[in-house]
């Protein structure tokens, strides 16, 4: 990973898709990149995203890069070993997650297709996402996201997220504003976990909940935890 001017390199693995029924040319897997990175399906209409810092601004950095193509869809698996979130006595397993535009006519039934096409070839890749901007944005883009929302969907084990481009850049916006708070939130600092806020809007502007209104965001940086009560016991 590399940052210049404020954007920031990211290599991925390339997988060629072409003719598996959308109009998507490869699809970018992050591999074992985001090794923090845990997204949860929805409990009672809110989804939820587990990371740390760095992961969080290569998140960010990714849904940025979805935006800037219509050929390209960015896959995130799920990290080995990783563990269920228990809510109201349920345990929910993260799912993979895909994002990519609207305009890339990726269909969730598409997916068991694309994901197949993905063995067949790779080669490592080095994309450059665009440098963040503020995650303010102007009336008229807030207008478009309430008529075009982000749609969620799962299908195959995966979450599947796409988004009109102007939308998934805000998205990315927003998460790389997310990550540059945790190095200044005592909370994760004493807890080793920090509430964020909520990725509200893009998905369910009308609140309707259907299917979801929410991705709740978590700093989960355990390293601070333990070092405190390291500390302590010292």
């Amino acid at each position: 990973m590399g940052v210049g001017e404020g954007r920031m390199r990211l290599r991925v693995t390339s997988h060629p898709v072409g003719g598996a029924g959308s109009g998507l040319s490869r699809i970018l897997s992050t591999g074992s990149m985001l090794r923090n990175t845990l997204v949860y399906p929805p409990a009672l209409r809110v989804a939820y995203l587990h990371a740390n810092r760095a992961d969080l601004l290569r998140l960010g950095a990714l849904f940025r890069v979805a935006a800037t193509s219509a050929h390209s869809a960015i896959h995130v698996p799920v990290p080995p070993g990783a563990q269920p979130m228990t809510a109201l006595g349920v345990d929910t397993r993260p799912l993979a997650l895909v994002m990519a535009r609207d305009d890339s006519g990726l269909k969730r039934s598409d997916w068991p297709a694309l994901r197949r096409g993905m063995r067949r070839a790779s080669a490592p890749l080095t994309v450059t996402a665009p440098a963040p901007r503020s995650p303010d944005r102007s009336g008229e883009v807030v207008r478009l996201s309430d008529r075009h929302p982000a749609r969620y969907a799962e299908h195959a084990g995966t979450i599947i997220v796409t988004a009109r481009a102007e939308v998934l850049f805000w998205m990315g916006d927003w998460l790389t504003s997310a990550g540059e708070q945790i190095a200044r939130d005592r909370h994760i600092h004493r807890h080793g976990e920090s509430f964020l806020g909520d990725i509200r809007g893009f998905f369910d502007p009308r609140g309707t909940d259907d299917p979801m209104h929410a991705f709740c965001v978590v700093a989960v940086e355990p390293i601070f935890h333990k070092a405190r009560h390291q500390a302590s016991a010292s």
